[in-house]
């Protein structure tokens, strides 16, 4: 996955640089930057957002368009670095969300099925339950009141 999140860096650098001024192409290097943070750790996005601004003043070094001021370059590469990170800071918070929502529904499932397993078992259990008068002592098995001896006979 890092080799493919630095060739599509290199890519984007090269489409950047065929371009030229006539088209803004900056905002490309925003996909391997949401690449690294779909797949790796946060401090892997500022690096590869700190790369990517590097990589668009190299390109627009490399460009030879002249700017009125040489300070634009940097202005330039310094944009492209704070949209990358922080698009790749939000979509690694998140990627990091999904995960944690993941975890949690499974652990909530996990619970539901310990919950059904037992309402299963206290159903079984209230079933052999009998109601027994606190009075007469007599115990009632299918609409029929009986003694404990008749019940324990039968």
């Amino acid at each position: 996955m890092a080799f493919l999140t630095i060739a599509c860096l290199l890519l984007m650098a090269a489409v950047d640089y065929i371009t030229g001024q006539e088209l803004v192409f900056s905002c490309a290097y925003l996909i391997p930057v949401s690449m690294t943070a779909w797949w790796f750790q946060r401090r892997w996005v500022i690096v590869m957002s700190i790369v990517s601004g590097i990589t668009a003043l190299i390109v627009d070094e490399f460009d030879g368009y002249d700017y009125s001021n040489h300070s634009i370059e940097y202005w330039n590469a310094f944009t492209c670095f704070v949209i990358c990170i922080g698009t790749g800071l939000v979509l690694s918070r998140l990627r990091r969300t999904l995960f944690e929502r993941q975890k949690a529904n499974e652990e909530l499932r996990a619970a539901l099925e310990k919950l059904e397993a037992s309402t299963v078992e206290i159903r079984k259990l209230q079933s052999g339950l009998q109601t027994v008068c606190a009075w007469t002592k007599r115990i009632k098995v299918d609409e029929q009141w009986m003694t404990p001896d008749e019940f324990l006979s039968s």
